[in-house]
């Protein structure tokens, strides 16, 4: 019995497990906690305020970290009850998870 190549390929890969993941640098590591932080202040502030959180978080110039902004005001939005630091969390793992390639 012959075991197709795409079978031992794929099952190589699965062997291989968590030793294809890229590892994440410290600046992304800053720069996520960085954002998420200030991201997530903001957003408290603007719900605790009545304010609509959108219109108070400023975007940043960068694709990858307005993903992140996007994600954690819609959050927000389903969740109102989520504290400060649980928003930056999800925000931090969100933007880790998200990162680009080159980074």
């Amino acid at each position: 019995m012959r075991i197709p190549a795409a079978f031992v390929a794929s099952a190589t890969l699965l062997a291989a497990g968590p030793a294809l993941s890229q590892e994440v640098s410290d600046s992304v590591k800053q720069t996520c906690r960085s954002v998420s932080s200030q991201t997530a202040r903001t957003i408290v502030y603007a719900l605790r305020a009545n304010i609509d959180p959108a219109t108070q978080v400023r975007r940043v110039p960068d694709s990858w970290l307005e993903g992140v902004q996007a994600h954690m005001l819609l959050a927000a939005s389903r969740a109102p009850h989520l504290s400060e630091e649980e928003l930056a969390a999800l925000g931090y793992s969100y933007c880790v998870s998200r990162r680009p390639a080159d980074r």
